[in-house]
């Protein structure tokens, strides 16, 4: 990260550990300190009141059973949250076994990974980066995209393609060896004109701000590279295929959300094709006779990306979109861009920057999401009331 070019994404990530053993807390800190900052709860009640009072928290950890309010009903808390920020929080669970049955009820109530006691900590660091990297906030990279398009005094310049694809082979290769994910998004980014067919090339500066912020943004260990006039595209390996799928969503819905001056007016499309090598076979004899190639993958990530961007959807396009799309049939959680002014009016804005709009003189901006706003206050309103008569 540079801090100076964007503070709000150079900041540790903030971790909430939530279990009612004093001994698991303090070896869960003594892990994760130094890298990221940490908040605890003694049990699911604390944990909520702390996600509801501290919008800095990134990412929490919970134990499954807990006093008062177990894991089980924290998750449903946080995934049936009126508050936006709350209810996409990524959720790791802390379990004494590390059995697929398990695990599986703990994905089904809505966690986002599992842990067992006493992991290491290198694999723990890492899933906690993953997931506070790349699962950053909608509005930090609109704040990020914002300040680039004004300020290019330090852009950097990316990996060539040469560059790109040695990296990426060579983790890749790692992940088939290793039995590990990997995973390559192709995003594209596109401006509908009325009348027109297909979308044309957005104006340079906005490609290039969006290229300064994924560089940025993703994890050292991966690697971003422009692959085309109106393309970027991402290797990332060791990280579940949903995470990925999460960060290019989110990366898709800032990019046509960013405040980006007089190019604001266009109608921006970001669309992103997702492949995974897990859609290759496992057997090596069958993966012989499949591609599975970098080129391969990254030929079926840009096809993708393209797909979405003819159809003016703004999204993530994996294999099943891409189904859905050949046979002429809109996925149901893709949005075209002619939607563009009822997303905007949908997308979550936290408090800050609501704040930061209203010292802008950007009212307007304000009163279009005035509403859902109130509804998600609510909660921390009813907070503050109660604690007041107690």
């Amino acid at each position: 990260m540079r801090p100076d070019s964007s503070r709000d994404l150079s900041l540790k990530p903030r971790i909430l550990i939530a279990d009612d053993s004093r001994i698991v807390r303090a070896a869960l800190i003594k892990q994760i300190e130094g890298m990221f900052e940490f908040r605890e709860a003694l049990d699911g009640e604390q944990a909520w009141e702390a996600l509801l009072l501290d919008p800095s928290i990134r990412v929490v950890i919970s134990d499954l059973t807990m006093p008062k309010l177990d894991g089980y009903g924290l998750l449903q808390r946080i995934r049936s949250s009126r508050i936006g920020r709350i209810r996409t929080m990524p959720v790791v669970v802390v379990s004494g076994s590390d059995e697929q049955a398990e695990r599986e009820r703990a994905k089904a109530a809505g966690a986002t990974d599992l842990i067992t006691k006493g992991i290491g900590t290198a694999q723990l660091l890492s899933q906690l980066d993953i997931l506070s990297k790349l699962v950053s906030t909608q509005n930090e990279f609109e704040r990020g995209l914002e300040a680039l398009m004004q300020n290019d005094a330090e852009r950097v310049a990316l990996p060539t393609l040469q560059a790109w694809e040695e990296q990426a082979e060579g983790m890749r290769a790692s992940a088939v060896r290793q039995n590990r994910n990997f995973v390559i998004l192709n995003a594209c980014i596109g401006v509908r004109q009325a009348g027109a067919e297909m979308p044309i090339a957005p104006p340079a500066d906005i490609v290039e701000a969006v290229g300064q912020l994924l560089h940025r943004t993703v994890r050292q260990t991966d690697c971003v590279a422009r692959t085309g006039d109106i393309a970027f595209t991402i290797a990332t390996g060791s990280i579940h295929f949903d995470s990925a799928r999460n960060f290019a969503e989110r990366v898709c819905r800032a990019i046509v959300h960013a405040d980006l001056g007089n190019a604001g007016k266009t109608t921006l499309i970001a669309s992103c094709g997702v492949v995974s090598i897990t859609e290759y076979p496992v057997n090596p004899q069958e993966r012989a006779m499949a591609d599975g190639s970098l080129a391969d993958m990254r030929d079926v990530a840009t096809r993708r990306a393209l797909l979405g961007l003819e159809n003016g959807i703004t999204g993530v396009i994996g294999a099943q979109e891409e189904m859905l799309l050949s046979q002429g049939q809109l996925p149901p959680d893709l949005l075209p861009d002619l939607r563009q002014a009822d997303v905007a009016a949908e997308l979550s804005v936290d408090l800050a920057t609501l704040l930061r709009w209203i010292k802008e003189g950007r009212e307007a901006q304000v009163l279009a999401h005035i509403d859902k706003v109130a509804v998600e206050l609510q909660p921390l309103v009813d907070l503050l009331l109660k604690q007041q008569r107690s």
